[in-house]
């Protein structure tokens, strides 16, 4: 691939990178207002509930999680390819 490629790729790379990390983060705060929420609630109905949703925010995280990895690891492969190639056409030049 050519340099220009591998500079888009990354590019695109890192934005979605971005989108996950502020999904994350959006994500986090949710799991703690529903541990707060369940450590305060009175009845168990609420306590289970806030349970619950807590459980399926932790799922999501989870596959978030795993995409963030994947993205992380084509990331740094593209980086090495890109770094390889700029030395190459530097050493051409």
């Amino acid at each position: 691939m050519s340099l220009r490629k591998e500079a888009a790729y990354l590019y695109l790379l890192s934005k979605e990178l971005n989108k996950v990390n502020k999904e994350l983060k959006h994500l986090s705060k949710k799991a703690e207002h529903h541990i707060e929420k369940h450590n305060r609630s009175k009845s168990e109905e609420d306590r289970q509930r806030h349970r619950k949703k807590h459980h399926n925010v932790k799922t999501e995280m989870e596959k978030l999680l795993k995409r963030h990895n994947d993205l992380i690891s084509t990331i740094r492969a593209h980086s090495h390819r890109f770094i390889r190639k700029l030395q190459d056409e530097h050493l051409l030049r």
